[in-house]
């Protein structure tokens, strides 16, 4: 994580420029189930300037003005990001989102992003394990190769869902929000295409906060 830190601050200094910076306005609103009661609305990760948005018989609405490259967080905890049902990216003027049916409406992007975080989550290698109930060392050892290979092909979804992403070109910001929620898959030949290839959502401000 920290070379792959440097490498973006580095492009950062040589470039010595950022995302085009242009502010969109755009008007969310949904659903929450009833016994929710507090949502945040939390822009870039910013989450001392977090927004507590006022729900009202299980509805919300908000208009707010951001970069049009800005990922939008509505969570009912600032902690845990990458753990969020929705996180926004503001590509139309009217976004809904629905947390009983985890639908989100007018954001393509969105829709995307959250898919593809979906796809990630489901694949961690992270605690799988083979139960074997026996004294046999024989069948411990077949179940740890088999528990290696299971998570090997689980670690290579994941890593497919970075590439994929990188590789599409016209929503590459996606690999911000992946980027910064699961720094574990930006290793080695992604770390080598980022040095190579210098996308510009490299500079995008959420970076920074991985310093």
């Amino acid at each position: 994580m920290k070379r792959l830190l440097f490498v973006l601050l580095t492009a950062l200094m040589i470039n010595g420029q950022g995302l085009l910076a242009k502010t969109v306005k755009v008007t969310i609103d949904g659903t929450v189930p009833p016994s929710q009661t507090k949502l945040y609305l939390i822009i870039n990760e910013d989450t001392a300037n977090a927004q507590l948005l006022p729900i009202k018989d299980g509805k919300f609405s908000v208009t707010v003005k951001v970069d049009r490259d800005a990922f939008i967080r509505l969570h009912d905890s600032k902690k845990w990001p990458e753990y969020s049902a929705f996180v926004l990216i503001p590509d139309s003027k009217h976004i809904t989102v629905d947390w009983n049916s985890g639908a989100i409406s007018g954001s393509p992007m969105s829709q995307m992003l959250k898919a593809a975080c979906k796809e990630i989550r489901d694949s961690s290698p992270e605690g799988f394990h083979i139960d074997v109930f026996s004294e046999d060392p024989e069948a411990w050892r077949q179940a740890r190769e088999q528990g290696n290979a299971v998570r090997n092909k689980l670690l290579e979804q994941q890593k497919f869902v970075v590439r994929r992403v990188l590789c599409d070109k016209e929503n590459s910001i996606l690999s911000v929000w992946l980027a910064y929620c699961f720094p574990q898959l930006f290793k080695g030949e992604f770390e080598g295409y980022i040095d190579y290839a210098q996308p510009k959502w490299i500079n995008h401000p959420l970076m920074q906060k991985k310093r």
